[in-house]
């Protein structure tokens, strides 16, 4: 599966949200949302996020401190939605903390997972067009 695109949503006033139809349509019944890179969320189906971390995760031996550490972190920012009828769920706090997400939120395709960003976050790193694709293109040696 390969998410990909920018969608733009906000927080109603419970605090529910729900991942775009376009992404959701994609993603697995089972999906987690934990802290990510930079400042945003990760959005990944159970089976990719089972591949990016569960295997590695689970070999750490438990005298690696720094390992044990990071760890913990990634786990204590994970939430498993209990979506509604509607798909709605509420955001943890925890990661509206982490995230910076007050009300507007947007989610960023970026193939095998989703990011959510706070508004604000998102236009100070890429608004106004700041992403130049012939960087990107010189940087990957396509």
């Amino acid at each position: 599966m390969q998410f990909f695109g920018v969608h733009r949503i906000a927080l109603d006033d419970k605090n529910r949200m729900r991942i775009p139809n376009k992404f959701r349509a994609k993603l697995s019944d089972n999906f987690i949302i934990c802290g990510g890179t930079d400042g945003c969320l990760f959005v990944l189906g159970e089976q990719e996020f089972n591949a990016l971390f569960t295997d590695k995760l689970n070999d750490l031996k438990l005298n690696e401190e720094e390992k044990q550490d990071a760890l913990r972190a990634l786990a204590s920012t994970m939430q498993v939605p209990e979506e509604d009828a509607q798909g709605r769920f509420i955001l943890q706090n925890n990661l509206k903390s982490y995230a910076n997400i007050n009300k507007k939120m947007v989610f960023v395709g970026v193939l095998n997972r989703i990011e959510i960003w706070s508004e604000e976050a998102y236009e100070a790193r890429w608004g106004q067009n700041k992403l130049d694709i012939n960087s990107v293109v010189k940087l990957l040696q396509v």
